[in-house]
């Protein structure tokens, strides 16, 4: 028998402070991007130097991190990120995929101004998918884009 999972807090005792006081005029920052193939997960960061966090998963997919001392969010994972999530979103899949543009790639500083200006563009759409999941719970994120 599978037991059923204890929640180590609600989502509404997460706390946005610190999340709120880093977005300027729409823009969210990410000090961290990452998305790991093998574990297919991506993984944003919006707060420097939050070594330790706890995912509070808020669907099947979707988890905000979480200082545990604090409670404050301070990025988003996405597990199963290319398999089934993305091909549910388009939004976010038409971000994360090149485009023609994109396919002049012709070295690593090409790639990497490419992926400078990816990587807002797909963290404001998770951040957007993230708001509508939490509003559709109740929660109030806080119209950061709107």
């Amino acid at each position: 028998m599978v037991k059923k999972l204890e929640h180590l807090t609600f989502t509404n005792e997460l706390k946005i402070n610190l999340l709120r006081s880093t977005i300027k005029e729409n823009v969210i920052p990410v000090s961290s991007f990452d998305y790991d193939a093998e574990f297919d997960a991506l993984t944003l960061r919006f707060i420097q130097d939050t070594p330790d966090v706890i995912v509070h998963y808020i669907d099947d997919h979707v988890g905000l991190l979480y200082q545990p001392e604090t409670k404050e969010i301070v990025g988003i994972q996405i597990e199963d990120f290319g398999h089934s999530f993305l091909p549910h979103h388009d939004a976010i899949r038409k971000v994360w995929n090149l485009t023609s543009t994109d396919s002049r790639i012709e070295n690593v500083g090409d790639l990497q101004i490419i992926f400078e200006r990816k990587k807002p563009q797909i963290a404001r759409e998770v951040f957007k998918l993230t708001e509508n999941l939490l509003e559709k719970q109740g929660f109030e994120f806080g119209d950061f884009l709107k």
